[in-house]
């Protein structure tokens, strides 16, 4: 599954970029305040819960939202991931959240950070006000206290996804199109490493014998490590990946024998979708190859086997002769 915690500064374009997500990957848009609102219009047990502690001024605790995520979670079965708006806010939600998902057999992969200067978010939001007329967005005074808030609220969480190496930083400056299109480069990767460690839980739990053990290994360690130089490389130039390479930026670089365009040169994020097809295809013909040598191993067991019978039926029968012999001579005898 493809989990992604999407932070933004106000005036970022999170909405916006939240959207576009919700509409390539088919993501299961979850935001607790939709939810809060959603369980107390229909009277839930968990809503009735959650007004009557809203009604009385007091924050909604981190169990109760943490449950209306699970019921969320339990109603998309089949959906191939979330996309996390307003929450986690701290370390401990944080925690919460990935404890949750553990239950869940699946996990976050990725904290995205739309990243925008003060100047450029203020002036962004005194736009914003002139249109919308919210009183929040008019007062410049106002506007640098939610920033400054934002950036103490949410450093914690840098710091816990960076930990474990789960955050990626985005510009937010630019068009709309030229940010999604950063965002869904780190994308690909990222989801070529969900497939990666797929790949060696399959490795880890295959029958293997020693050698295709160390084969596959091999194999997959070539991928991790073409994977890691290119996460290193997106956003800083261009790099060759083994025998691949990548676009970056605005530039093009091949994969395989395709051309991979992003920035720019690139509008319907076409090709995006077949690099990431390509990688996924690249992973599940290496698992089909430990199959087959999985397979392969056991048939010539089975034909040790069957050698060694033959080789034992001729000593039988060299046996049985000498008993008819001596039985014959006891009979001559006895007509004597």
């Amino acid at each position: 599954m493809l989990n992604i915690v999407l932070f933004g500064p106000p005036g970022a374009g999170k909405g916006t970029q939240s959207q576009n997500l919700i509409n390539k990957f088919g993501l299961v848009h979850l935001s607790t305040g939709d939810l809060l609102r959603t369980e107390i219009a229909q009277g839930s047990e968990l809503g009735v819960k959650a007004k009557a502690i809203m009604d009385s001024g007091i924050l909604v605790s981190d169990d109760i939202v943490i449950s209306m995520i699970e019921k969320k979670v339990d109603n998309n079965p089949s959906a191939y991931g979330f996309i996390f708006d307003g929450f986690p806010r701290t370390k401990a939600q944080a925690e919460a959240l990935d404890d949750l998902l553990q239950k869940k057999g699946t996990a976050i992969s990725c904290m995205i950070a739309l990243e925008v200067g003060d100047i450029e978010l203020t002036r962004r939001l005194l736009e914003r006000g002139k249109e919308s007329g919210r009183a929040d967005d008019a007062n410049e005074t106002v506007i640098g206290n939610r920033i400054n808030e934002y950036n103490t609220k949410t450093l914690p969480l840098k710091e816990y996804y960076s930990a474990e190496g789960k955050f990626h930083s985005v510009s937010g400056a630019g068009t709309v199109s030229d940010i999604f299109k950063q965002i869904c480069t780190r994308l690909i990767f990222i989801e070529a490493e969900i497939e990666l460690t797929q790949l060696e839980n399959d490795i880890e739990h295959l029958d293997l014998t020693v050698n295709d053990f160390e084969v596959a290994t091999e194999i997959s360690d070539e991928l991790k490590r073409d994977i890691e130089e290119v996460r290193s490389s997106v956003g800083s130039g261009q790099k060759a990946v083994g025998s691949k390479q990548l676009a970056v930026g605005s530039k093009q670089k091949a994969v395989g024998s395709k051309q991979l365009a992003v920035g720019g040169k690139q509008k319907d994020g076409g090709k995006i979708k077949n690099a990431k097809l390509k990688i996924k295809k690249a992973v599940k013909k290496t698992s089909s190859k430990k199959i087959v040598k999985k397979s392969s191993a056991k048939k010539k067991i089975v034909v040790k086997k069957k050698t060694i019978s033959k080789k034992s039926s001729p000593k039988k029968n060299k046996k049985k002769p000498a008993p008819k012999k001596s039985n014959k001579k006891v009979s001559k005898k006895k007509k004597k």
